[in-house]
């Protein structure tokens, strides 16, 4: 069987159909979820040499994924802030480091927590942290069915005081 019949399989079992508005649901369903397969390798790194020490942040980079363990989305909004060692990255490669994380199903625990490494590695700064806000689809329609705005934070180094405070 294809994955698409195993879901209209799955579908009807549960209820769904027949139902002419669901034929091609199996078809969608599957493609969408094919698109959370990471293929791709993860971005390249070139870092830049630098001499300062000041800090960046990076605030409001969207991201969208899926729940690890209920398969619905969740999705909102990044913020990053490091203080370099001897070396930044372009600006453009944040945006994409994310996105290739994001790209399979997750847990916005874990999916901040390896933000944190890979610029941890890859920087070798003196402290990074990000902060992940997100819209849990799986709390808003399903269990509670409470909406609201969960966040998580990671460290990575001794951030210094002012470093902390731009992650707020």
């Amino acid at each position: 069987m294809t994955p698409e019949e195993h879901l209209d399989a799955a579908l009807r079992g549960l209820g769904f159909g027949p139902d002419d508005e669901m034929a091609a649901t199996p078809s969608r369903v599957t493609k969408m979820l094919a698109a959370f397969v990471p293929t791709d390798p993860p971005p390249p790194l070139n870092p830049l040499p630098t001499r300062s020490r000041d800090a960046v942040v990076v605030r409001d980079l969207p991201y969208y994924s899926l729940c690890a363990h209920h398969l619905l989305p969740f999705f909102g909004h990044c913020t990053i802030a490091y203080q370099p060692s001897d070396r930044i990255a372009g600006l453009g490669w944040f945006p994409r480091v994310l996105a290739h994380l994001a790209q399979q199903p997750q847990l916005q625990e874990r999916l901040c927590a390896q933000l944190a490494d890979t610029i941890w590695e890859g920087l070798a700064p003196q402290a990074v942290g990000v902060r992940l806000t997100a819209r849990q689809m799986c709390v808003e329609m399903r269990g509670p069915r409470s909406p609201g705005l969960f966040e998580t934070h990671t460290w990575r180094g001794a951030p210094s005081p002012e470093l902390s405070h731009m992650l707020r």
